[in-house]
């Protein structure tokens, strides 16, 4: 289990749009979700090569409680916002597949 004292952040879930436009691609406008709390640890980064140029790119893991993430329906087609930051969710792990703690490896892209 995750302990209390180590979720002291609050993430935004905004929730990917359903709709499509008339060519077939995903709106691009996010939608609120619920919040949840969660912790936030930074793994690395740098930059790197993004569409036509460079960018800096953070590396976050968060972890929240399993049973948040069932609540908030939670996909990698979604998006955190934590501490400001707005995370594109790589890959979700439920840790040790005990549905107790939820590990979300995020990329922040500046």
């Amino acid at each position: 289990m995750i302990s209390a004292g180590l979720t002291r952040w609050v993430a935004q879930v905004k929730k990917a749009p359903t709709g499509t436009d008339s060519y077939g691609r995903r709106n691009a406008t996010y939608t609120d979700g619920v919040t949840v709390r969660c912790d936030l640890r930074e793994i690395g980064g740098g930059e790197q090569t993004y569409a036509e140029g460079v960018a800096d790119v953070s590396q976050y893991e968060v972890r929240m409680r399993w049973p948040n993430v069932s609540r908030a329906s939670l996909t990698t087609l979604d998006r955190l916002v934590v501490r400001g930051k707005t995370l594109r969710i790589n890959n979700i792990r439920n840790l040790d597949e005990r549905d107790r703690v939820a590990v979300l490896d995020c990329v922040e892209v500046a």
